[in-house]
């Protein structure tokens, strides 16, 4: 009879072929390298969001609803950044780091569209995260002919990093960071540094929009207004 190879040392097997060679591509980085990277990144900008917080600084980007709608003097306001694991082989690697972010201005925005025109705005506005409160308005006759709606001077934004292990990519998300917008842009892992970090956050500000160059866009962003 043919030696039978135990169930603990074939799981060591694979473990260790797992560990050693865990990509299709010889050239995507082993996962703790990957998982390295992450780690470091978050502790970045959680120290980054931190500061923001404490500071509430002006953000220097036009958040244009249209129609000659914007929000006016924006300021960072209150932000959070959290994380996500998942395990390979039994290790725990980071796989997400989502960053969520108020940002206020000095007042509410009242829009008044026809009646016929409402649901498609009111979309806009659940496109964009936005919270906001419709109001019909009646002739004299009681037909509504037109809809008064207000936006509080809040703008929920977010960024979110979506690692894929299997072929070194982060995904980098921007939700209403430089415009009331949806955007991803793809980067290899081993580029999420320092350098990169601090473009991102210059985004946030309206300082620079340097991080928009710096990888290419995944998909087609779907513009608001």
């Amino acid at each position: 009879m043919a030696n039978q190879v135990s169930l603990l040392d074939e799981l060591r097997t694979q473990y260790e072929a797992a560990r050693e060679s865990p990509h299709e591509h010889a050239d995507v980085p082993g996962f703790q390298e990957i998982d390295k990277q992450l780690r470091k990144a978050y502790r970045w900008l959680e120290k980054a969001f931190a500061y923001l917080d404490g500071l509430k600084p002006p953000i220097d980007h036009r958040f244009d609803l249209g129609h000659g709608l914007v929000f006016a003097a924006p300021r960072f306001e209150q932000g959070f950044v959290g994380q996500h694991e998942q395990r390979i082989v039994g290790y725990p690697v980071l796989d997400e780091i989502n960053i969520s972010y108020s940002i206020v201005a000095t007042s509410p925005l009242t829009i008044e569209v026809a009646s016929g025109s409402a649901a498609a705005a009111e979309k806009v506005l659940d496109d964009a995260g936005l919270q906001y409160t419709a109001h019909r308005v009646e002739d004299q006759g009681g037909v509504v002919r037109k809809c008064a709606i207000v936006v509080p001077p809040t703008i929920p934004a977010a960024i979110s990093f979506r690692a894929d292990y299997r072929t070194g990519l982060v995904q980098i998300s921007l939700l209403n960071v430089d415009r009331l917008d949806r955007v991803s842009l793809a980067f290899p892992s081993a580029a999420i540094d320092e350098p990169v970090l601090e473009d991102l956050v210059r985004l946030v500000l309206g300082r620079s929009a340097a991080f928009l160059r710096r990888a290419p866009l995944v998909g087609v962003p779907g513009q608001i207004g």
